[in-house]
């Protein structure tokens, strides 16, 4: 995180605010921590003063802009919810200026670090999602014309992938023909899959991989944690579950073994049968192939190119082009389901 977005005054503020006259000299760190495309990430953390000990308090700065600004308005409306026991407390928040909020929020003190060595974790994060589909459907979230904003990155992707040159991702080649019939159907492939019952519609979180969970351990409970509520919305449950099992097939095997276990077990914890049906299956191909629409595939077709420059390290390359090669499966999953 910048100087300029965060600085110690603005903390040493936040901290008298919260904690009174304890602030008033309090050592304060911050450091930077990995964030996304559109948001800056700090823990902070400070000693205060009070009694014959000093007190250490630390908490997670974030400043969000652009698109992701409205994340400030989902935390918000999350701690007026049920939804709020599924995501980090939101200790406070200020606006700096048009399209940019600072958050303040929990941090959460990991219980296990990823890779977790308990594959049980795995089936728990689905068994948390389905709580949240179930239980936070009369949350309110700021509105988002996200079928709109989806259709345009598909089509934008498929721009990106046409100009592509073949020998870049060697996966593109067989492809291509369905990633155009994808597109073309993605609207109506979409409806399909909001109106599946009974899962229907609910409250989603919108961008659930390994980056996005934290296990963490509470009044001697360990249950997952979901960061990052930037794209939660009114969507398919399906999307989020694809979205875990698709990026943990790539990390851990096991789970890529045990896909349809997962699936059916989280149809359980839904209170539904645990049976693969085939419009369930399809409609799970068509929500792995929105998210792979919404940016990943863009995203490792654009990384696989710039890696393809002048100087840029060969592995790079190699592993764009697989990440790409991965999303590029999904899309032909999701055309077979819909031919």
């Amino acid at each position: 995180m910048t100087r300029d977005a965060l600085d110690r005054a603005a903390v040493a503020a936040f901290l008298a605010a919260r904690h009174g006259g304890a602030a008033g000299d309090a050592a304060i760190e911050v450091r930077p921590l990995p964030g996304g495309l559109c948001s800056e990430v700090a823990l902070v953390t400070a000693r205060l003063r009070g009694g014959a000990r000093a007190r250490r308090v630390a908490l997670v700065a974030k400043l969000v802009h652009g698109a992701a600004a409205r994340e400030a308005a989902v935390y918000r409306r999350l701690s007026r919810s049920v939804a709020r026991r599924f995501s980090p407390e939101l200790l406070g928040a200020e606006r700096l200026g048009r399209g940019r909020w600072l958050l303040y929020l929990e941090r959460i003190e990991p219980a296990h670090a990823w890779p977790w060595s308990d594959s049980a974790h795995t089936a728990q994060v689905l068994d948390r999602l389905a709580r949240l589909h179930a239980t936070a459907s009369g949350a309110s979230l700021p509105a988002w014309d996200y079928e709109a904003e989806n259709l345009a990155a598909a089509r934008g992707t498929l721009a990106l992938a046409e100009r592509v040159p073949r020998g870049e991702v060697p996966a593109l080649a067989r492809s291509l023909p369905a990633l155009r019939r994808v597109v073309a159907a993605l609207p109506a492939m979409r409806r399909e899959l909001l109106e599946l019952r009974p899962l229907g519609r609910a409250v989603i979180h919108g961008d659930v991989h390994p980056g996005n969970v934290m296990v963490r351990r509470r009044d001697g409970v360990v249950e997952p944690v979901l960061l990052d509520w930037a794209r939660a919305r009114i969507g398919s449950p399906l999307e989020d579950v694809s979205s875990w099992l698709q990026a943990l097939g790539y990390w851990e095997p096991e789970a890529r073994r045990r896909h349809d276990t997962l699936l059916a077990g989280y149809l359980s914890a839904r209170g539904l049968a645990p049976a693969l049906t085939r419009p369930l299956r399809d409609a799970y191909w068509f929500a792995a192939a929105s998210n792979a629409l919404a940016g990943a595939l863009g995203y490792h077709l654009a990384m696989a190119c710039q890696a393809s420059e002048p100087g840029a390290a060969p592995d790079g390359r190699a592993a764009a082009a697989r990440n790409a090669a991965d999303w590029l499966r999904v899309i032909r999953r999701a055309d077979a389901c819909w031919r």
